[in-house]
């Protein structure tokens, strides 16, 4: 092959590549030489100039252009492919039928020049490939990204997608947001379109941090919007006993049947407190209990919550876990829980509460002689930068 057709395949690169090549000017004999490195690598990317190798990637069999010895070097699956008892050994094209172009080309790149571009939407193929590949660093790349990505809006997409693959380090993280905060989720556009066996997860966490009635609420949010599912077995899981994933910081004072008052605070600790829920105490005839709770910091509003407590011993003092969205208790502000009981009444309260806490403190606003709190514990975490 003379000199001029080699130029000609250098300049005639397929146009799924035209992104790769496009910032490579040629001089006047159609080769460049005074570009950076990783800008001639680059330009070789699905560049048909000394293609050695056509791979026929996708339900399309797009034809993707390559270099064996750059794979090989890169690659122990394409240096047993290329030098191995294979029939790709002396093949010229190579059927890729699991993943699309746009894809195999983001792995040709980080083979080539060592850059990839990540995003939510193709990092987990990237790691399923990048495992398929042997590409050790791409794959921690991956991890890396997800992360560092994954967040309240996405982790339900992501959880969902993870159903593929299975990845324990993706399951892990998603599944750790969602029990620390479930009630955000459960509101959350992508929370009806979980797939079932995604749903059946969450809710056979050993600890989450809602009620059961909460759960029970969800799912039937989630029927609503996925009509023809089979629920039976799902309230089945809900019903199995489990704990909170928080702590609980418990409240200590002499106990007696009187009028309540609001629980006014303030922290003393060097971090925030995530704030997820708090324990009340139920003294009440009644079957069903109406607890509305609002709270605010510095007399603004942080959230307003009615609960319909079921009330199943009326003979007893009953505590109510009463779980809302995750607040976030800041130190030194002033915060205040008010709660009102549907019916009225006299309440079961401490007098005065105290904690007990080697790290931080909760000082009451003092300007009441006396306060009486119906409030028994708070569900919470600390929350570290």
């Amino acid at each position: 092959m003379d000199s001029s057709n080699q130029v000609k395949m250098l300049l005639s690169s397929d146009q799924a590549s035209s992104s790769y090549s496009s910032d490579c000017s040629n001089s006047r004999d159609g080769l460049k030489y005074d570009i950076p490195f990783m800008k001639r690598q680059e330009s070789l990317i699905n560049n048909k100039f000394q293609s050695d190798v056509t791979f026929l990637v996708g339900e399309k069999r797009q034809p993707i252009y390559a270099h064996k010895l750059l794979l090989i070097i890169a690659s122990e699956y394409f240096n047993a492919m290329f030098n191995g008892n294979f029939k790709e050994s002396t093949s010229g094209e190579i059927e890729v039928s699991d993943v699309e172009p746009d894809i195999f080309l983001e792995i040709l790149r980080f083979i080539y020049c060592g850059k990839v571009r990540l995003t939510i939407e193709n990092v987990l193929e990237i790691y399923v490939h990048a495992q398929k590949y042997m590409l050790n660093e791409l794959r921690r790349r991956t991890i890396r990204v997800l992360e560092k990505h994954i967040d309240s809006d996405n982790v339900l997409k992501i959880f969902a997608q993870n159903r593929l693959y299975e990845f324990s380090f993706i399951n892990e993280k998603c599944l750790t947001l969602i029990r620390k905060n479930p009630l955000t989720y459960f509101h959350h556009e992508d929370f009806s379109a979980l797939d079932r066996k995604s749903l059946e997860i969450i809710f056979s966490s050993k600890k989450i941090n809602c009620s059961d009635a909460q759960l029970f609420q969800a799912l039937r949010d989630w029927k609503k919007a996925n009509e023809s599912e089979y629920v039976n077995d799902l309230q089945t899981v809900i019903s199995t006993k489990r704990s909170y994933n928080c702590s609980k910081l418990r409240f200590f004072g002499n106990l007696s049947m009187a009028l309540h008052t609001d629980l006014t605070f303030s922290i003393d600790y060097s971090h925030s407190l995530a704030f997820f829920g708090i324990g009340v105490f139920v003294k009440s005839p009644d079957s069903v209990v109406t607890i509305e709770v609002e709270i605010s910091e510095n007399l603004e509003i942080l959230g307003r919550h009615r609960f319909e407590y079921e009330n199943k011993d009326c003979a007893s003092v009953n505590v109510a876990n009463l779980f809302f969205e995750e607040l976030t208790l800041r130190p030194d502000e002033w915060y205040t829980i008010a709660i009102t009981f549907i019916p009225s009444g006299e309440c079961f309260t401490i007098t005065n509460p105290q904690i007990c806490h080697d790290k931080f403190k909760l000082y009451f606003d003092n300007k009441c002689s006396i306060m009486r709190s119906v409030i028994s514990h708070f569900y919470y975490d600390e929350i570290r930068k």
